[in-house]
């Protein structure tokens, strides 16, 4: 079973618990490498907790900033690449990572299984403990597959700089498959940009607060 685990396009917003949780959960289930997508910095982190783990590593150096259909794009022409049966997501450590599980499992064809907290091997099969609401569910998970993970590493007081890596194997956009100026169509507004409001649109807004309801 080939195994790739998508940590996404920026380091975490919280702690580097949660990559290094998906990162340990996908080489448990068997060969596996950590994908990542973006700047050379994020990149080098990457690299560094997958090397820590025992995992290979492929890196998509870019600088475009997408939204989360885009990054899923990326994260299943890599899968693709290598070609990975099973892919995890680390779907704790930022926010738009959740999404990406879905969207990743359509472009790829796969199942998929959210809120998963803790996973175990089977021969085979793949058992996924997950958390739905209030309850705690265990699906047995065969064959092809995107699994959003939640699983926490050991804890990590700080971590050392990590310096450029060398063994972090290195995908350009076009050698996946992807032309980088249709992706950029994906991307994401830049902030603090708002289109101004016409004249009519101010008075009615303007009305609106005033009207009797």
């Amino acid at each position: 079973m080939k195994v790739a685990v998508w940590v996404g396009a920026a380091s975490p917003v919280r702690t580097v618990r949660w990559l290094d949780g998906a990162l340990a959960a996908a080489g448990k289930l068997g060969r596996a490498t950590a994908i990542a997508a973006g700047d050379a910095t994020w990149l080098d982190l990457a690299a560094d907790r997958a090397r820590r783990a025992g995992l290979d590593s492929v890196g998509v150096p870019t600088d475009l900033q997408l939204d989360y259909l885009g990054w899923a794009q990326v994260a299943a022409a890599a899968s693709r690449e290598l070609g990975a049966q099973v892919i995890l997501v680390d779907e704790a450590s930022r926010p738009e990572r959740f999404p990406e599980v879905a969207a990743i499992a359509e472009l790829r064809d796969y199942a998929q299984v959210t809120h998963v907290v803790a996973l175990a091997a089977d021969g085979a099969l793949i058992h996924a403990s997950r958390i739905a609401g209030k309850q705690l569910q265990t699906v047995r998970v065969r064959g092809e597959a995107v699994i959003g993970v939640r699983i926490a590493g050991a804890p990590v007081d700080e971590y050392p700089t990590p310096v450029p890596s060398q063994s972090m194997r290195r995908l350009d956009l076009a050698g996946i498959g992807l032309d980088p100026m249709v992706l950029s169509h994906r991307a994401l507004p830049p902030r603090g940009v708002h289109q101004p409001k016409k004249s009519v649109e101010r008075i009615a807004e303007h009305l609106s607060v005033h009207l009797v309801k």
